[in-house]
């Protein structure tokens, strides 16, 4: 009898052992390198605050034609001058032609679409923050403007917060081909999965992970450093 009860108390306490739930151990992240894009994360979006101030000074009333050439459509204008296949002076040329712009209207257009970027709130002092406490390698991957960036450096001194850059003009890739991320991988000083993409569009963040990169979304300089507290990235500053 009682090696019967012993049996059935070593039953009970063998099924409350396989019924437990097991908890998982946290994930744990050794990040390494913080990866930045640029219009729409450390800048504002700068592409569609410019079409509206184009389309009204110069009475633009093609509005689907006038978006088609500043983006980044692999057959646009757009793309030829983020890919460095043409100068700004071309892409000026072109853009008055194709939408029939007077040249006595000598307003260069260029320069709307370039004042349209201002660094987001508190991005730079955040960046400042980061690039000085010398804990993460910060790198800049962005499809851009060999000229704006020049232009936008020249204004808000900018790059010097960085560790490393690559550019579409530079390799003649843009965000949507994976090529672009290979290239990447030769910058970041670490594995894949120690390194972090923060952009603003999630087709990148997706791009990146098929590649092992880590990745955040971004919406707002506070929502990123939450996001990246997740990540086990040391912030010891709030906005």
């Amino acid at each position: 009898m009682e090696d019967l009860i012993k049996e059935q108390d070593y039953n009970e306490i063998l099924e409350n052992i396989i019924a437990t739930p097991q908890l998982k151990t946290p994930k744990s992240y050794d990040i390494k390198t913080l990866i930045f894009d640029l219009g729409g994360v450390y800048f504002t979006a700068g592409t569609p605050i410019a079409l509206k101030k184009i389309e009204r000074l110069y009475g633009i009333q093609d509005k689907r034609l006038l978006k088609y050439i500043f983006s980044s459509d692999s057959d646009s204008i757009g793309s030829q001058i983020r890919l460095g296949l043409i100068t700004i002076d071309e892409f000026e040329t072109q853009i008055r032609s194709k939408l029939r712009i007077p040249k006595y209207k000598n307003n260069c257009i260029w320069q709307f679409w370039f004042n349209s970027y201002i660094p987001n709130p508190n991005m730079p002092e955040f960046v400042q923050y980061l690039s000085k406490s010398g804990k993460y390698r910060m790198v800049i991957f962005s499809g851009n403007v060999r000229e704006r960036i020049k232009f936008l450096d020249k204004k808000y001194d900018f790059l010097k917060y960085f560790d490393d850059t690559i550019f579409s003009f530079d390799y003649q890739y843009n965000k949507r081909d994976i090529e672009f991320y290979h290239e990447l991988l030769d910058h970041i000083n670490c594995k894949p999965k120690q390194a972090l993409i923060i952009d603003d569009h999630r087709y990148v963040l997706n791009n990146g992970q098929s590649l092992g990169f880590n990745g955040i979304q971004y919406s707002c300089t506070e929502q990123l450093i939450k996001e990246l507290r997740k990540f086990d990235v040391i912030v010891d500053i709030d906005f």
